[in-house]
């Protein structure tokens, strides 16, 4: 049984890591447009590196913070 801290965390890392990919998409859709528009590319990175750096302060370990991310995302699929 997950302790309330431990649910908020966990709450907190899922909607960290779900902006994270809303963010990759929105690069991506920039990127494929004809004509790129250069300053929402650099606030769209700078997000996504400020969202990164927030996700690491909870779990600086790099191969924990990827378990965790990938034990998210496998939750969120059969959500």
């Amino acid at each position: 049984m997950q302790h309330r801290w431990e649910w908020r965390v966990s709450n907190l890392i899922e909607r960290l890591i779900a902006a994270h990919r809303v963010r990759n998409r929105e690069i991506r859709a920039e990127l494929a447009r004809r004509v790129p528009d250069r300053l929402r590319l650099t606030q769209l990175k700078k997000e996504r590196l400020a969202i990164k750096d927030r996700l690491f302060r909870h779990f600086p370990d790099a191969a924990e913070m990827r378990r965790i991310a990938r034990d998210a995302l496998r939750r969120a699929r059969h959500a």
